[in-house]
This record gives structure tokens, C-alpha cells and sequence, in this order.
């Protein structure tokens, strides 16, 4: 025989009050002019206690409620395959911090996928309603779904440093820009000036910003830019070798450990001839026990502070639809909206900057 559900009807009936007090008591909050004594709301607490009532999320959704659910929404594969674990730090920080603020989390995957890429066009929209907000984290994502959100005046927040249309796209980021200048500080303090860097030269914010802090530090030191792609590790050995790099900054998705083994077959020791500092911790399986040195991205405290930043724009949200605005929190600024964590530096126990080889900085002055 089927259980019986319990509804606000029920719960109201044993409180003896009217089922809008219960549906007040549940969703925290009452209109302008209603007052909800702590007697009467003992009393709603205590008869859902007694009959076991659990509000249906989706249908306090639709009736403009909040359900303390936020949602995460990756537009690549979350869970590692093949030792590549991008995202595994920022969802411990996104848990953490859902752990502090008493709300779940609800990870969405069965968007459409288009390219290798989720969807959120068609119905996926509908599947975001579930939730109160969401995070949104990717390296490729839709610009035209952003504006969507925004335009809809949905909650979210993006992992990663993202750029709109009058600053209204709410993020939280690393500070890419400043972690890579400090990097060719590292070098030209050691006395190199051959510094390369090696990686792609992509359209995503963070591959911009690196690009960027490495330009600008150059330029300060009247240094020219030297640019190595490493797709073919073999190649861009040579490439080094040929123009007579004693120092790199690498981007993080590259493999490391092949181009580093095909410099080691070329006569180019590492560190000793040619240092490299890593930009951001490697998307690719190291040797156990190998540390670079470089800067670290702070991924769980950009989950954490990125779940606790969506949690007061959809507090807020709900707050403006009060008609008691003495209870609203201070509105949103920009620099709440947009969140620049610093990258800390790493000085690795087996991977260094070193000053750079004699023999290798003479003999390359053009």
C-alpha cells in the first residue's frame, strides 16, 4: 500500500493555523504587515516534526519559493579520466562551503552535448529551475547561454574570470595576469633575458591573461616576447635549442614531463640550462613526488567563494521582492560581483630557477 504524502494541508490542520502561516514559516519569510509569532511558528515546526512533512523542491520552485538547493553546471567532463583531475578542487571548496551555509548541491550532466561541449539550449534551461541558482565552470563556454542567464535574471556565478557586456556577468577568478608577471620577475631577478613561453596561444580568459602578464612583464624589462608552441614536443626542444631559451614559463596543459625529456635529449639540462616555472598546477600526471616551481591556482577557495557569492545574489533576489526593504542586505557592488583571488607562488623541491648557464646566455645575444 502506497505511503501517504503529507502536505502543507495536513501540516496546517494539526497547527491549527491556515496553510499561507505554514507556507510562511517554510520559506522563512512573510509579507509586509503579517507577523508570524514564535508561538505560532513552534507550533508549524513542531507539527511537521510530528507528521514527517518534506517540501517538494520543484514545487516550491514553480510557487516562487527557494528550496536551499544550488546547482553546478560544467560545460566539460567533471569526474578525472586518465589522472587529469581540473575540477576535483573546486568542488571540494564548492562542498565545504555548502556544508557551512546549510544547502545542498545538485551537480547538472545530462545537458545535451554539441562538439564535446554541454548544452544548455532546449531543455536545459527548464532543468536550472530546480535549483535557487547555479555555478557555471568550463573552459569553453557559450557566450550566447551567459547572456541568456542575464538576460532572464537567473542566479549564477562562473568559476573563472569572464567578461560581458557592462560588467554584469558575476565571477570569481585567479589573478592570472599577476601570477605570470611575478614569474618573469622571478627569471630577469636570477639575470635571464632569453625567457620563452611555452603554450597556446587560445581564446579562453585564462590563456589570455597569462599571454597578457607575460607581454607586460617583458616589455617592462625591455625584453622581447618569445613565443614557443609546444603541440609537438620534439619541435618545440628544437625550437628552444635553436633560439637559445634559458628560461620558460609553461602553461599547465601542456605535458611537461615529454617536452622536458625531449630538451634532456638535445643536451639541455633542467634547470641547469634551460628553468622553467610552471603556470598553474599541471592538468597532467607528474613523477610522485615532483614539484614544480611556478604558482599555484587556488581552486577550492574559488569554489568556496563562488558558492557563497551565488548564495547572496539569490538572497538578494529574493530580498528585492520584499516589500520591507529595511530587512534587505547592502545591495551588490562590482567588486562582490567580481572576484580576483591572488595565485601564491610554489618553489619546488626538485624543479627550480636557477640563474641561468653562462655558456648558453653568451653565447645567444641577438
Amino acid at each position: 500500500m502506497p505511503r501517504h504524502r503529507f502536505t502543507q494541508a495536513d501540516v496546517a490542520a494539526l497547527a491549527g493555523v491556515s496553510q499561507s502561516t505554514v507556507s510562511f514559516v517554510l520559506n522563512g519569510n512573510a509579507p509586509a504587515g503579517v507577523r508570524i509569532s514564535e508561538e505560532t511558528r513552534k507550533r508549524v515546526l513542531e507539527a511537521i516534526r510530528i507528521i514527517g512533512y518534506s517540501a517538494n523542491p520543484v514545487a516550491q520552485r514553480l510557487a516562487g519559493g527557494r528550496n536551499q538547493i544550488l546547482g553546478v553546471f560544467t560545460y566539460e567532463t567533471t569526474f578525472p579520466r586518465g589522472g587529469q583531475d581540473f575540477y576535483g578542487a573546486f568542488l571540494v571548496g564548492i562542498e565545504h562551503a555548502a556544508e557551512q551555509l546549510g544547502v545542498d548541491t545538485l551537480l547538472f550532466t545530462s545537458a545535451r552535448v554539441v562538439d564535446g561541449r554541454r548544452r544548455l539550449s532546449r531543455d536545459g534551461w527548464q532543468r536550472l529551475g530546480i535549483a535557487d541558482g547555479c555555478l557555471l565552470l568550463g573552459q569553453h563556454e557559450d557566450q550566447s547561454e551567459l547572456q541568456h542567464l542575464l538576460d532572464t535574471s537567473y542566479p549564477f556565478v562562473f568559476i573563472g574570470k569572464r567578461v560581458s557586456e557592462g560588467r554584469r556577468l558575476p565571477y570569481v577568478g585567479a589573478d592570472y595576469v599577476t601570477a605570470t608577471a611575478r614569474q618573469v620577475e622571478r627569471f630577469v631577478a636570477l639575470g635571464h633575458t632569453r625567457i620563452g613561453y611555452a603554450g597556446s596561444r587560445g581564446s579562453d580568459q585564462s590563456t589570455i591573461d597569462r599571454v597578457d602578464g607575460y607581454r607586460e612583464a617583458m616589455a617592462r624589462h625591455g625584453l622581447p616576447s618569445r613565443f614557443v608552441d609546444v603541440h609537438d614536443a620534439e619541435a618545440a626542444a628544437d625550437e628552444v635549442v635553436e633560439r637559445g631559451l634559458t628560461a620558460l614559463v609553461v602553461a599547465p596543459e601542456n605535458y611537461l614531463e615529454d617536452f622536458c625529456d625531449a630538451l634532456e635529449s638535445r643536451g639541455r639540462r633542467i634547470p641547469e640550462d634551460v628553468s622553467i616555472l610552471l603556470l598553474g598546477q599541471p592538468l597532467h600526471p607528474v613523477p610522485r613526488g615532483r614539484r614544480w616551481s611556478g604558482f599555484s591556482v587556488p581552486r577550492e577557495e574559488m569554489g568556496a567563494r563562488a558558492l557563497v557569492l551565488l548564495s547572496r545574489i539569490v538572497n538578494e533576489a529574493s530580498d528585492t521582492r520584499r516589500d520591507d526593504a529595511r530587512t534587505r542586505p547592502p545591495a551588490l557592488d562590482d567588486e562582490d560581483l567580481h572576484q580576483i583571488l591572488v595565485c601564491p607562488d610554489i618553489d619546488g623541491e626538485t624543479i627550480a630557477a636557477v640563474p641561468p648557464h653562462p655558456a648558453r646566455q653568451e653565447g645567444h645575444r641577438s
